[in-house]
């Protein structure tokens, strides 16, 4: 498959303020801290992508990366071969990667549903026809259609967060980065998000790259990556992942309850399979044990 994203030694570090505790004329700065530690990270055209982590990992410094509102300090970031650190290529980068954040509310600036999905065509220069056939089609891909003359203040979270994706899907990107976009929403909005991201990614061939911490959420993918200290640390298919659940709980991070479940049972002298990840799984797994009692 072709590369839609590939970093190569990618490196970003913050600096420390200085030590609180010191006076002015003893102040001591602290050793930058990487967020990002020689990162390598390929991925394809249409795939869908979860990036996992603790707080601090690096995964957002590298979302922020694919659509270069961060650039590189070591290594490079190239999005369809373009290197993000040339200026002459961010217009076309950020075309081709949109970023979701995690309050739809600060990604809104209009009073209706459909002058807001429009403002990035119109930033971008689109022709008026264009821009209509594009705000349409984005409201239908999001199923938010019949809410376009809505003001965006009377929707759910949930509702406001399928906006933020139609607005970003109106300027046709080839990739869409997600930094946590469900982690503001209660359960139904979390799987209308879902399902909207899994429609375009399967439908639209879009690329998805997703960062959550729900782990039912890292189910879905096709591939995922978990950092740690600014590093990878584990990449696979989700049942390759969460199979590794003693690793994943060094890391401090959980696995689907339905993997957590398996494992306990296992620990427990049950036998049903390990990379247990769905409650269909689960519940098929059970009918089998008893069906061999």
């Amino acid at each position: 498959m072709d590369e839609m994203i590939r970093s190569v030694d990618l490196a970003y570090r913050y600096e420390q303020d200085e030590d609180e505790n010191e006076s002015d004329t003893q102040s001591a700065v602290k050793d930058p801290v990487y967020a990002l530690n020689g990162v390598n990270v390929t991925i394809s055209k249409g795939e869908f992508v979860v990036i996992l982590g603790h707080n601090g990992s690096g995964k957002s410094t590298f979302a922020r990366h694919i659509n270069a509102l961060l650039q590189p300090q070591e290594g490079s970031m190239l999005i369809e071969g373009m290197d993000t650190r040339e200026e002459a290529n961010l217009w076309t980068i950020r075309q081709k990667a949109g970023m979701i954040f995690q309050n739809p509310d600060n990604q809104m600036i209009a009073s209706i549903v459909e002058d807001d999905v429009a403002f990035g065509p119109e930033n971008i220069g689109l022709p008026p026809k264009q821009i209509r056939e594009n705000v349409d089609d984005s409201l239908k891909a999001v199923g938010m259609e019949k809410y376009r003359l809505s003001s965006p203040q009377h929707l759910s979270g949930g509702q406001k967060q399928r906006i933020a994706i139609a607005s970003i899907l109106a300027m046709t990107p080839e990739c869409i980065v997600l930094d946590e976009p469900t982690a503001m929403l209660d359960p139904k909005g979390r799987r209308d998000v879902m399902d909207t991201l899994i429609k375009l990614n399967k439908e639209r061939h879009m690329t998805v790259v997703h960062i959550t911490h729900y782990m039912e959420e890292a189910v879905e993918a096709d591939r995922v990556i978990v950092m740690d200290h600014g590093k990878v640390v584990m990449e696979g298919t989700p049942r390759q992942i969460f199979v590794r659940v003693e690793e994943m709980k060094a890391l401090g991070l959980d696995v689907p309850p339905m993997t957590e479940l398996a494992w306990r049972l296992r620990k427990d002298g049950f036998d049903i399979p390990a990379d247990i990840l769905t409650v269909e799984e689960m519940t098929n797994a059970l009918c089998q044990l008893k069906s061999k009692m």
